[in-house]
């Protein structure tokens, strides 16, 4: 039998209304062992976060031009470095028990990336996963950074896709850890996609990936 998961799309919102969200989600999978989980989609304000590994030398841009430009500086216990969310991305947030799926992080990093080369390759985007780096890539460059928590074995964070994101953002930091990699986004590669179909194909993908059927 199918697992039914519920998906919350935010729309465009600052960065800490969607965390609050996870965080609300994360507190039912603890009190309800039965739930299985939620999916949250958002397109957060700009915003430069710094994981768990993060540093603040990989941030590039002071806090007045932070400021200027309308950039928040967060500070999140998410695997890690130093990242950039906000406009023209796709994020996803699967906050998950993964009581009923898998007890393997390892498993549940490697099927996010799964579901993200599907869909890529769906869109026409040839893409591919990096040896010891966590991530999704293409021949320009980064398409997609992964950073979880798991904690009780229900997740937090997840992804991000560049669909059609200013890519100058990524100067003002050293992306994941990993500049000399570049960034890239669907746009870039030549692919002028709605946000709806790029998140249609995601579903199906998420579905078939880990055998959930989402409701709205």
């Amino acid at each position: 039998m199918m697992k039914d998961i519920r998906v919350t799309d935010t729309g465009r919102v600052p960065y800490l209304k969607s965390y609050e969200l996870q965080m609300k989600f994360f507190d039912n999978l603890i009190s309800d062992k039965e739930v299985l989980g939620h999916l949250i989609i958002t397109e957060p304000n700009p915003t430069i976060t710094k994981g768990i590994r993060g540093e603040d030398s990989e941030i590039f841009i002071s806090k007045e031009e932070r400021e200027e430009k309308g950039i928040e500086l967060i500070d999140i216990r998410r695997g890690g470095k130093v990242t950039f969310h906000g406009p023209g991305q796709i994020v996803i947030y699967p906050i998950l028990n993964l009581s009923h799926f898998k007890k393997s992080i390892k498993w549940y990093i490697e099927s996010l990336e799964d579901v993200v080369i599907l869909t890529l390759k769906g869109l026409g985007v040839k893409a591919h996963k990096k040896e010891g780096i966590v991530g999704i890539f293409t021949e320009k460059g980064k398409i997609c950074a992964v950073g979880v928590e798991v904690k009780k074995w229900r997740t937090l964070h997840g992804i991000a896709i560049n669909h059609e994101v200013d890519l100058d953002y990524f100067n003002n930091i050293n992306p994941c850890g990993i500049s000399n990699l570049g960034v890239t986004s669907i746009l870039n590669e030549g692919k002028k996609i709605t946000r709806e179909d790029i998140l249609d194909l995601f579903k199906l993908n998420f579905s078939k990936v880990f055998n959930v059927s989402l409701k709205n």
